[in-house]
């Protein structure tokens, strides 16, 4: 298949299904963790600011590689999942999504991502948090 530019159909209702599925995989819980206030005291505690710089950068930058290191170790368990979003979105098949060079995949993932569909979804889910704290 050739790497051709995709389109990709509105976000609706449907989508909000596997979109949990694919975070719930991601790790949402391990994520939870990175950021709790425990885990940040843990990690102000073990930088050196003097040895380091800037705290604030060393502390971003560890949260950072902490993040990563959670969705990198949990992809694996969503590739699947992926696919099939993926093809649902932009009425290609799962196969096709798969075969996608590295690049244009990731240019998918990030063309959802910046959906604003996809983000007013999560500033809506945000705000229901916010209330529930």
């Amino acid at each position: 298949m050739s790497d051709a530019k995709f389109e990709l159909r509105e976000l609706k209702s449907q989508d909000i299904f596997p979109m949990f599925k694919i975070l719930g995989n991601i790790g949402i819980d391990e994520l939870k963790d990175v950021m709790s206030g425990e885990n940040i005291k843990s990690l102000i505690a073990s930088t050196n600011a003097e040895e380091n710089g800037d705290i604030t950068t060393v502390l971003g930058f560890n949260l950072v590689l902490e993040i990563a290191g959670v969705v990198m170790n949990n992809l694996p368990k969503c590739e699947k999942d992926i696919y099939k979003f993926l093809a649902g979105l932009s009425g290609k098949t799962e196969k096709q999504i798969a075969d996608l060079s590295m690049v244009t995949f990731s240019e998918m993932i990030i063309a959802v991502i910046e959906k604003d569909e996809f983000k007013d979804f999560f500033k809506v889910v945000s705000r229901l948090f916010n209330k529930m704290n």
